[in-house]
């Protein structure tokens, strides 16, 4: 199992922030590799529909929002890669304090595969990409 933790303090207040992070409709607009998302209802135990770009091409699969809470957090996993992400968001110094640990915890073989191969690099990666990303459209929704 590959994770990537990483935190960051975001110069936008806390609410612009967290509505792009709880509204997974939203993540097309913000959150790198995200291209479609489609559900009704985002709730702790509900699921939605992803499609990402990965290193294979397009990827669509479900994913369940294990966790969601008023205190600004929310776990989702993918059901057929195993990949998560865990953000969680607290308001600091005029700003927003920002945890996200990314990873994957693969049941399939050409997950495992691809999580030993480039797993840690890959989440890295898109981490930075992300928490980049959630700055610049925090500090638009800001304005």
């Amino acid at each position: 199992m590959s994770s990537h933790r990483q935190q960051a303090h975001l110069d936008v207040p806390l609410e612009p922030a967290w509505e792009l992070v709880a509204t997974p409709t939203l993540y097309p607009a913000w959150w790198p590799r995200v291209i479609e998302v489609d559900g009704q209802e985002f709730e702790e135990g509900d699921e939605f529909v992803q499609v990402i770009r990965d290193p294979t091409g397009k990827t669509s699969s479900s994913f369940l929002i294990e966790r969601r809470d008023e205190m600004r957090e929310i776990r989702m996993s993918c059901r057929l890669t195993g990949a998560f992400a865990h953000w969680t968001l607290t308001a600091a110094q005029d700003g927003t304090f920002v945890e996200l640990e990314m990873g994957m915890q693969p049941q399939r073989l050409r997950y495992r595969l691809f999580d030993a191969a480039i797993g840690r690099s890959y989440f890295r990666k898109w981490s930075d990409e992300s928490l980049a990303a959630l700055r610049d459209a925090a500090s638009a929704r800001a304005l």
